[in-house]
């Protein structure tokens, strides 16, 4: 009876393991499950599964990608990555129990899973590791299982061995890639531990060194990448040596726990472990994931899914510092249309603060591409999608990159270029039926003039061919309003680069130009910026030439009282005092 209460405490453990994954996941990360799936685009054709097996780690790499291309739905991704931690937790133990490994001990086999999980904290750790991780501890299984099979006769224990070693060895390397050496380090360590006979172990690992090096021969690749994996990490010159202490504790840990000794008061032994990775596994996880880097892809995936509210609470919270960060704000405030009126209740830094410049990595121009989308700059966004897709360290193609290139040729009426991206993600999951829907848009302008949303665009699109300069956009701002004057977005921006710039003259020779973008009021930012003006000439309100409001009238005042007081009052940074665009201004220079 004592047995069965173990067991079932056992798997509500690890049950307990595995709906805390799916929660970080699915509520916590949902945005780093949306970084994974943006950077691969899986075909549902024979094709793309002969390109992944002819590599080594090909069907681990096939199987990875399957897999993530359901994080298009974080609760999917959230169940997929619980399912692998917790198989893999499992699979630990029941490698560590062929021995007798004691259950007091079973907390423990929690470890090397925690610490797979502080490892995927890096943004570039793909699900390929994973996944040979779960295949390398099963042919390790498998390989014991055998063993405690044939105990009796060691001649043909022996050959089994051999025999599983010699052939599973270079088929287990080309379908999951390097954590073959996981495999031969645990049947090294396995020999030393159990029965002091290292030959079969010295053996496996030379013969799984010139595995290698016999596929280098056919390979151009260079031999670093053959022994470290080709798709476990996307950075193709990158040499993750966490990835290598996981690879040795997982072929480690499993003898370690069978040989740990029993001990006595075994309940206090076994609540004492759990608290301790409860409490240590908290900060481990929470150390292995960048509050920085991790806000930025959060912003991209609240950008790409227009969750305009959830990314403005966010920066009330904590504001945003960095330029990508900035402008997803900006941006969210601009589909709210209050972005001149609340733009300067955030930090801002500066013009990048609009459109950042652009960098060539394959994140920040996404969210940029989508500013100029949404202004009408179609042919820039579908350049910064284009660059952001072909910076993907590992080569991969981005069916969020896809979309977004087929959407503005249709923008353009460049239906044959649309097509080729279409035919693509038609063969996909998740975007084949939008790939559906815009294919009957192609070579139909009347359908496309009459669509909400692209028939707009087209609108506000400028046809003429001008000079692309990232130093002056305030310029292309213009053109844009003056191409088409419902464009408000675009003159929003114009007034706001102008604000951002310190040009008040700039500001004063645009500012007339807003009677034709149909505000029913002055905006705030704006009003403050004529104050402004009016007090460098004027002691008093009176006789102002503008519909400026008695409270910003009033809280510019309080301000100026503040500034001349104490020029370094922390609350004139902050907007505390009101006259949220004179502490931009006067104290943030």
């Amino acid at each position: 009876m004592k047995k069965n209460l173990n067991v079932y405490g056992q798997v509500l453990l690890s049950a307990f393991f595995g709906i805390i994954v799916f929660c970080f996941w699915c509520f916590v990360q949902r945005g780093a499950l949306n970084y994974q799936e943006q950077l691969q685009m899986f075909l549902f054709n024979s094709d793309y599964f002969v390109q992944r097996i002819v590599l080594p780690g090909g069907l681990a790499d096939y199987i990875a990608e399957f897999l993530t291309q359901f994080y298009y739905y974080p609760a999917l991704g959230g169940l997929i990555l619980a399912i692998c931690f917790v198989v893999l937790q499992r699979l630990t133990w029941m490698l560590a129990t062929c021995y007798g490994a004691r259950d007091t001990w079973y907390p423990l086999s929690f470890v090397p899973v925690l610490l797979l999980w502080f490892y995927m904290g890096d943004e570039s750790v793909l699900l390929s590791f994973v996944i040979s991780l779960i295949m390398a501890v099963l042919f390790m299984l498998f390989y014991t299982k055998l063993s405690y099979h044939f105990n009796q006769n060691n001649r043909c224990k022996v050959i089994c061995e051999s025999i599983t070693l010699l052939v599973g060895i270079p088929v287990f390397y080309w379908l999951f890639g390097p954590c073959v050496f996981v495999v031969v380090f645990y049947v090294l360590f396995l020999e030393i531990a159990h029965r002091k006979q290292i030959v079969i172990g010295l053996l496996s690992i030379l013969y799984a060194i010139f595995v290698v090096l016999l596929c280098a021969q056919f390979l151009q690749y260079p031999l670093y990448r053959l022994f470290i994996g080709i798709n476990y990490y996307r950075f193709p010159l990158a040499i993750p040596y966490m990835q290598i202490v996981l690879m040795v504790l997982f072929a480690v840990f499993p003898i370690v726990l069978y040989r740990l000794p029993p001990v006595r008061k075994s309940d206090l032994i076994e609540y004492g472990t759990v608290t301790i990775l409860v409490v240590g596994g908290f900060f481990l996880i929470r150390g292995g994931f960048s509050p920085v880097r991790y806000r930025m892809i959060d912003d991209d995936y609240l950008v790409r899914t227009h969750q305009w509210d959830e990314l403005i609470k966010r920066a009330e919270k904590h504001q945003p510092m960095t330029p990508m960060g900035v402008s997803c704000t900006n941006l969210a405030l601009e589909m709210q249309g209050s972005l001149p009126d609340r733009m300067f209740n955030f930090y801002q830094n500066g013009v990048e603060g609009l459109v950042p410049a652009f960098q060539r990595d394959f994140t920040t121009p996404l969210p940029t591409s989508e500013i100029l989308y949404q202004m009408g700059m179609i042919n820039s966004a579908e350049r910064y999608a284009f660059e952001a897709q072909e910076a993907i360290p590992n080569y991969r193609k981005s069916s969020r990159c896809y979309q977004k290139m087929a959407e503005c040729e249709i923008i353009n009426g460049q239906y044959q270029v649309a097509a080729r991206f279409l035919k693509k993600l038609r063969q996909t999951l998740f975007y084949r039926s939008w790939a559906d829907r815009a294919w009957k848009y192609l070579y139909n302008d009347r359908k496309v003039n009459a669509d909400p949303e692209w028939g707009r665009l087209r609108k506000l699109r400028l046809t003429k061919d001008f000079l692309f300069s990232e130093s002056q956009m305030d310029q292309i701002f213009g053109l844009l309003f003056a191409h088409n004057l419902k464009n408000r977005m675009a003159y929003e921006y114009l007034m706001a680069w102008q604000m951002l710039e310190r040009n008040l003259q700039g500001f004063q020779r645009y500012y007339p130009l807003g009677r034709f973008a149909g505000y029913t009021e002055i905006p705030r930012s704006y009003q403050e910026v004529l104050v402004y003006l009016w007090t460098q000439s004027h002691t008093s309100f009176n006789d102002i030439p503008y519909s400026v409001t008695p409270e910003v009238c009033n809280d510019v005042t309080d301000f100026a009282r503040a500034y001349v007081a104490n020029p370094h009052d922390p609350r004139l940074v902050t907007g505390k005092m009101g006259g949220t665009y004179w502490s931009y201004l006067l104290c943030r220079k």
